[in-house]
Formats: structure tokens, C-alpha cells, sequence
């Protein structure tokens, strides 16, 4: 059996500490056919390179900064391979990872996408014990057609989809005027096309440590990410007035609720019977449309 190539895309960016392990991990996998791209996007030195010439199936690629989805799609125009994964460079993966997640898009060609649940590491790569992933009551609704049960609610984490290349379309890319909260955009509008599947498993490591620059803490930076979402939904042609209409529900709410989180002091307070019976008055005050 010929097996598919991988590309695997590591994005990097003025941040040495962790890059080697990330590409160690993908180094290690059992699944041999993967080609690495570090895509170093403008860091103020080539530590990328250095660390990239030490793994033979890696491959260095310099470009001018212009974020992470930058980044990501200019990897993404270099693969070669039939699938593609996503690693940030202070993330790491178990080693089997790939191979068992081939293993299901090659057993189901209706699947486009397969996450996972990750576990939590520190900034020393130690397990917090701490995972994410789907609650026992949740795990049939990770798979599947699963845009419904996912917008506004939940993504799948950053280090653990496989995804088939085909899905990158010009519609379908990571948008690159989204400097934060680019990965809940591109996998929301993912899940409205594409039938993905869920391995209640931790395959990957997401490390948490308290670093001012971790823009995953920046709450307030993600605020008005829905507004963008819907502007995207739009550029995919969406025409069904229905199927917009319930769009425009669960980005106002998920806008709602994350301002809130963000700014418990001045918290925006919208009844149930207002979003739904005045939703175009309160997406042109927060949403600007």
C-alpha cells in the first residue's frame, strides 16, 4: 500500500524555547511519509533554520511578517502532501498522532477533518492534569456535519486536525486581515461544508504558561471576531435567508458572551426575545452591517 504524504505546517515567530521539541514530535511520529515546513513568518533572526537542518524531512521557508494566517496559507500553497496539519511551535504531539488519524480518512473518504483532545502541559512540557476535549455526553457531537452544535460554541483545538488538502479553497483559507481568533473563524466555516470525526483521545500537547505576549489570554483582542465570521460566511455564498438568520443569532450571542468574559464591568445585557425578534438593530450597533 502506497500511504499519502503529510505536510505538516509550523508556523514560528521570535520564539525559540519550544520550536525544537514541536519539530521533534512531528520528527517521531510512526507515520514515516511527512514533510515538515517550518514557515518562519519575518523573526528578527534565523533560529528557525539552525533548528530546522537538524531533522532531515524539515524544510525552512522565510517570508515578511504578516501573522499567523499568513503564515499557515502561505504553508499551505508549499505542501505537497494529500492531508495537512497545523502544529504551533510551543506545541507538541504524541507520536502516533498521524498515524491514527490516516488511518480514519483513509477508512472513511467522507471525512475531511479529524481532531482530538489535547492534554495540558506547562512551560516545562509537564502534564498539568488538565485536558480538553469533549464531555462524555458531548462526544457524539464532535463528529460528523457538525456546524450547528459548534457555532459560536466550541472549536477544535489548534494542534490536533488532519485535514484533507482539498478543503482549502479560495473561499476556504485563513483570513489574513484576522490577527486573533483566525482559527475559530477558518474551522466554523470548515464545519459548514465538511464532515470531520473526533478521536476522544489526547493526541496533542497544548502548553499553557503565563506569558503577557500569549494572545490566547488577551481576552479583549478577540472581541468583534463574529463580526468578521459573518463577513466570511457571506464570501461563501451563502444565500439560504434561513440559514443566515440563525448565522446571525449564535454570532450575536457568542459576541454577547465574550464581551462579557472580557469586560465583566460593563456587560452588554440583551433578552432572549431581542436577539431573536431584533437581531438586525443589534448586529448594525455591534456588528457595524
Amino acid at each position: 500500500m502506497i500511504w499519502p504524504l503529510v505536510t505538516v505546517i509550523i508556523p514560528t515567530y521570535n520564539r525559540k524555547e519550544y520550536l525544537e521539541t514541536a519539530i521533534r514530535s512531528v520528527s517521531n511520529q510512526s507515520y514515516s511519509e511527512i514533510e515538515i515546513l517550518v514557515i518562519d513568518d519575518g523573526s528578527a533572526n534565523n533560529y528557525a533554520q539552525e533548528i530546522c537542518n537538524k531533522f532531515s524531512n524539515c524544510t525552512y521557508h522565510f517570508k515578511v511578517n504578516g501573522g499567523l494566517s499568513s503564515a499557515r496559507n502561505y504553508g499551505i500553497q508549499l505542501a505537497k502532501g494529500e492531508y495537512i496539519a497545523f502544529l504551533d511551535d510551543d506545541d507538541f504531539w504524541e507520536s502516533s498522532k498521524i498515524k491514527k488519524q490516516v488511518k480514519i480518512v483513509l477508512e472513511n473518504p467522507s471525512v475531511d477533518c479529524v481532531h482530538s483532545s489535547v492534554t495540558v502541559v506547562d512551560e516545562n512540557g509537564k502534564p498539568t492534569g488538565k485536558y480538553y476535549g469533549a464531555a462524555k455526553n458531548k462526544i457524539s457531537k464532535r463528529s460528523g456535519y457538525v456546524f450547528w452544535n459548534a457555532l459560536g460554541v466550541w472549536v477544535v483545538k489548534s494542534p490536533t486536525p488532519l485535514i484533507r488538502r482539498k478543503v482549502f479553497r479560495e473561499d476556504l483559507m485563513f483570513d489574513e486581515m484576522i490577527k486573533v481568533g483566525e482559527d475559530i473563524d477558518f474551522y466554523q466555516r470548515m464545519f459548514y461544508r465538511h464532515k470531520i470525526h473526533y478521536i476522544n483521545e489526547p493526541l496533542a500537547f497544548y502548553r499553557e504558561y503565563d506569558d503577557p505576549e500569549r494572545l490566547s489570554l488577551q481576552l479583549e483582542k478577540y472581541i468583534g471576531i463574529e463580526s468578521k465570521m459573518y463577513h466570511n460566511f457571506r464570501q461563501m455564498k451563502i444565500r439560504n435567508p434561513f440559514v443566515l438568520y440563525f448565522v446571525k443569532i449564535r454570532l450575536l450571542k457568542s459576541y454577547v458572551k465574550r464581551w462579557n468574559m472580557a469586560d465583566d464591568r460593563n456587560p452588554i445585557i440583551i433578552s432572549e426575545f431581542e436577539i431573536w425578534f431584533r437581531i438586525n438593530y443589534f448586529l448594525k450597533i455591534y456588528f457595524k452591517i
